[in-house]
C-alpha cells in the first residue's frame, strides 16, 4: 500500500502578505491561518488534501505543496 502525506512549505521570504492572504481564504480544509507578521503559517498538515489551490493561486508563488511517498511493506 502506498499513502501520500503533503507537507506545505511557505517561504516567508518570498511572501508578500497579499491583501486578505489570500492562501488562507482558498484553503478548503482551513490548514492555514495568519500568523507573525501577517504571514501565513500552516496549523493542520495532515489534514491538507494536496489539492495545491493555495500554491497556485499564491501571488508571490511563495507556497510549496510536496508530496511525501511512504511505502508500506506489509
Amino acid at each position: 500500500m502506498v499513502t501520500h502525506r503533503a507537507h506545505v512549505t511557505i517561504d516567508h521570504a518570498k511572501c508578500i502578505s497579499c491583501l486578505g492572504l489570500l492562501c488562507v481564504g482558498v484553503c478548503p480544509v482551513g490548514i492555514l491561518e495568519e500568523g507573525e507578521n501577517k504571514k501565513p503559517r500552516v496549523v493542520d498538515e495532515k489534514a491538507c488534501t494536496q489539492c495545491g489551490v493555495c500554491a497556485d493561486l499564491c501571488p508571490a508563488k511563495a507556497i510549496t505543496v510536496n508530496k511525501k511517498i511512504k511505502t508500506d511493506l506489509r
